[in-house]
């Protein structure tokens, strides 16, 4: 592989991009579809008219992989308007990476990934995405071993037929999340700041009203004694908040991130509770948003722990399009475990609310 190279495709290579475009194109998929449906999109695909016009495209850019001077793949990339689904600045299309038969199992492709991913990185772009078709299952593992996953799907007519691809991406500037969470969140009712061991005496003069337990798991929290259990497990799990209203100053309750699972892309919020005073006034809605619009920008899947009592929760968090997924019961930090229903925000669904 140290011979092989990559090099921008130019006008001048217009019947080399032709020739290796036709033929990678049909050693992929003539077997999967009829002679007709190849024949078309053979011709009209790889037109020379067609070819020009993205050659000439500022907005796309081919790349040859050569082994000495033979053609041996190639790749194509787009961005702004050129792209063919996701019109975003901050976004790269791969179009296509093709490569010989004869070549495959010598990490060609990985190289003309690696360009595209050069490309975007120079041009500081966020993202790559790519549709595959959805029979295609070598490429698709391709792509998921180079960090990208599906998000959605579009359809791709080749000649006559339509055909289902998977679109995946991949960010490039995807952000890791640390604990403990040293983050102030706000919006123009509260300020979340990380919760400090002498934020107890203000929090407590909230948790100390019974009825603010009333409808939790364990209702006794109102208790001093064991308010303090429920406090030292919120600062040990280093994703606490502190929630001030941002008028008055004053403490008005409590919520975490807990069990982030960095793997899975995944994290919980919870442990939540507000003065009766709050309640009623939107203010859970604003605070889950606020928590959500911030930690979907390092993980793709949201839970809860519910009480399985407590109806005020679960009202309000189906309000935020939670969807119930499971029941099971949950230890909690010095306390008795509790029955819990177990409900789940996806990022693509928050994103389109």
């Amino acid at each position: 592989m140290e011979d092989i190279k990559i090099r921008k495709v130019t006008v001048e290579d217009l019947s080399e991009l032709q020739k290796i475009g036709r033929i990678t194109f049909s050693e992929t998929f003539s077997e999967s579809n009829t002679a007709e449906d190849m024949a078309q999109y053979l011709k009209e695909g790889f037109s020379e008219q067609k070819l020009l016009k993205e050659l000439q495209n500022e907005e796309s850019a081919f790349y040859f992989a050569v082994d000495g001077e033979t053609v041996i793949g190639y790749l194509k990339v787009n961005f702004g308007a050129s792209q063919t689904e996701i019109l975003n600045e901050a976004a790269i299309e791969i179009e296509r990476i093709y490569v010989l038969a004869a070549y495959h199992g010598r990490k060609v492709g990985q190289l003309l990934y690696e360009k595209a991913e050069q490309v975007a990185r120079e041009q500081g772009l966020s993202y790559v995405w790519l549709g595959v078709w959805e029979k295609n299952p070598k490429a698709i593992a391709f792509y998921t071993k180079n960090g990208f996953t599906a998000f959605s799907k579009h359809v791709f007519k080749l000649g006559n037929d339509e055909q289902t691809d998977i679109m995946m991406r991949k960010r490039l500037d995807e952000k890791k999340l640390k604990f403990p969470v040293d983050v102030v969140l706000q919006n123009d009712r509260v300020i979340l700041y990380p919760l400090r061991e002498e934020d107890f005496e203000r929090l407590y003069l909230v948790a100390s009203d019974p009825e603010v337990w009333q409808q939790h798991p364990n209702k006794d929290r109102w208790k001093k004694e064991v308010f303090r259990t429920f406090f030292d497990g919120a600062l040990q799990s280093g994703g606490a908040f502190n929630v001030t209203d941002r008028i008055t100053g004053e403490t008005i309750g409590s919520t975490r991130f807990y069990n982030y699972d960095e793997a899975q892309g995944s994290t919980f919020i919870g442990y939540t509770f507000y003065g009766t005073k709050s309640w009623g006034t939107g203010i859970n809605h604003a605070i889950k948003k606020l928590m959500l619009d911030y930690i979907f920008e390092f993980v793709s899947t949201v839970y809860f722990h519910i009480g399985a009592q407590n109806i005020r929760s679960q009202k309000a968090i189906m309000r935020l399009r939670a969807q119930k997924i499971a029941e099971e019961e949950v230890a909690y930090f010095g306390e008795p475990s509790r029955w819990n229903y177990v409900y789940r925000i996806l990022k693509q669904e928050w994103k389109q609310l």
